[in-house]
Parts: C-alpha cells; sequence; structure tokens
C-alpha cells in the first residue's frame, strides 16, 4: 500500500469518526429532547383529564347547587382546559415528539451504517477507496438531512445530555473515544 493511499484511507477513517462521534451526541441529544417533551405532553394530559372532571364535575353541580364554589370551580376548569389547548397548539408538542422519536431511531440507524463503514475503511482493498468515500458522502448526507429536520433542544437539555455523557462516561469526544467506540475502531492502525 502506497504511502499516498494510506494517508488519504487515514483522512477517509478519521472523517467517519468525527461523524460517529458527532451522531452519537446529536442522539444522546435527542433523546434527552424527547425526554422532556414526553413528560411535558404527560403533564398537559393529565392536567386535562383534571380540568375535565373539575370543569364536568361542577357543571353537574350548578344544577343542583348554583354555588359561588360551584361557578368558580367551573370556570377554573375551563381555564386550565383553554391554557392547555393554548399551549399544545402552539409548541406542537405532540409533532415535535413524533420527529424527535424518529430522528432518534434514524440516528441510531446511522451509527449502525457509520460504524460499519469505520471497518470496511480499515479493511477492505485500496480499490475500494473511491467507493467507500462515496459510501461516507452518502451517510454524511444522510446525517444532515437527519439533524436539519429536528427541533432545537433547549440550552438545559444540552447541558442535562452532557452532564449525562460525562457521569455515565460515554462522552463522545476524541479524548474520550475509548469509552465510546468499538474497540476494533479505536484506531486506524492496529499498534497505534
Amino acid at each position: 500500500m502506497s504511502k499516498e493511499m494510506l494517508s488519504r484511507r487515514e483522512a477517509i477513517f478519521n472523517s467517519t469518526i468525527d461523524l460517529l462521534l458527532s451522531v452519537n451526541w446529536t442522539q444522546k441529544i435527542t433523546a434527552k429532547h424527547y425526554d422532556t417533551l414526553s413528560f411535558r405532553s404527560m403533564c398537559i394530559k393529565w392536567s386535562k383529564v383534571f380540568g375535565t372532571l373539575l370543569t364536568s364535575t361542577t357543571v353537574a353541580t350548578l344544577f343542583a347547587a348554583n354555588t359561588f364554589w360551584a361557578k368558580t370551580l367551573a370556570i377554573l376548569g375551563t381555564l386550565i382546559l383553554t391554557t392547555l389547548e393554548i399551549i399544545s397548539n402552539q409548541f406542537n408538542i405532540e409533532k415535535s415528539r413524533v420527529i424527535l422519536f424518529n430522528a432518534k431511531e434514524s440516528l441510531w440507524n446511522a451509527k449502525a451504517d457509520i460504524t460499519s463503514l469505520a471497518r470496511k475503511i480499515k479493511s477492505s482493498p485500496d480499490e475500494e477507496l473511491k467507493t467507500l468515500e462515496n459510501k461516507y458522502q452518502d451517510l454524511l448526507r444522510q446525517v444532515e438531512e437527519i439533524q436539519s429536520g429536528i427541533p432545537s433542544a433547549s440550552k438545559r437539555e444540552i447541558n442535562k445530555a452532557s452532564e449525562d455523557i460525562n457521569k455515565r462516561h460515554d462522552n463522545d469526544l476524541w479524548e474520550n473515544k475509548k469509552k465510546l467506540l468499538p474497540p476494533d475502531l479505536l484506531f486506524f492502525k492496529e499498534n497505534d
């Protein structure tokens, strides 16, 4: 293998590993964002149930006893339902949850494809290098397309993801790649 081909292969390998690490990070943030929206969605659903119960029972009591408290509870239940409906519609929580779930799954699949590509780059003959470069470009476009459709995460969610990564030592930074990458992909050359 010529020196030029070796350095080209190593450059493609390093770019592939960079992409793999980036996808891992994006997937972690996407998962945290999804968890946050799922919790909010659950809170909104239970609050709607509470608001509906409050409204329906107090409306029923209006016919039996037209009291100040019955009217107040009916108004409160209606306000809760109206507010939650506005929040749900304004922030599209359910739609964002679906997008995040699909992105999370797509990133998982992309990680598997990128890992496979990195292994092929290490072991394929030089004649296949151009094909592998094209496969890398295809995967890069696929990841960019997935990432472009992901709703923005808040600073808090990014910090949670970072904290989670640091606690569990699955950080995706190059200096911590030993904890994240499969052993055969830690180095381009086996003796590194």
